[in-house]
């Protein structure tokens, strides 16, 4: 096994004839399907450079060294919503494998229960903006495809499906 390339985010192994990309920080990154109020799901509309437009998903993002996926979890969240949570605001969703043939990454997601009054106002600019769906808005945003983001949807079919 060895290194093809590599930077700051990831790296390129190569594994006989196989090669994969290795994230740092991965294996203790999380996604955050986060319901305020029971009753509508936060998304974020984030701007990808691979894709060249808008995509709507959940927050996510690798663990700092000696942090849990847990402790992610909220950090991600209140980062990138500006909703501020106790992690025992947090339950395990399921874990997924986002692309399994070339990532060697397992990420863990979370369903954060999130009240309105856990706004703190402060987020960084990561999004481009975040907004609530209501459940049925989420059901029809998901049957005309409008949600491609691996991580939402594992998350919304561990959800939909507890």
């Amino acid at each position: 096994m060895s290194t093809q390339y590599e930077n700051p985010w990831f790296k390129v192994v190569r594994d006989g004839r196989f090669h994969y990309v290795v994230e740092n920080r991965a294996d203790n990154g999380a996604a955050v399907l986060a319901l305020v109020d029971g009753s509508e799901f936060l998304l974020l509309r984030v701007k990808r450079a691979a894709h060249a437009d808008i995509q709507r998903e959940i927050p996510r993002g690798y663990g700092e060294p000696g942090e849990t996926s847990l402790a992610c979890a909220r950090r991600e969240l209140a980062e990138e919503t500006g909703y501020l949570v106790d992690e025992s605001q947090l339950s395990l969703l399921g874990r997924l494998k986002p692309n399994s043939a070339i990532l060697a990454s397992t990420i863990d997601l979370y369903l954060a229960q999130v009240n309105s009054g856990d706004l703190t106002e402060q987020r960084d600019d990561e999004a481009v903006a975040v907004e609530r769906v209501s459940l049925a808005d989420m059901r029809s945003l998901l049957r005309v495809g409008e949600i491609q983001d691996s991580f939402t949807l594992a998350a919304l079919a561990h959800y939909f499906n507890r």
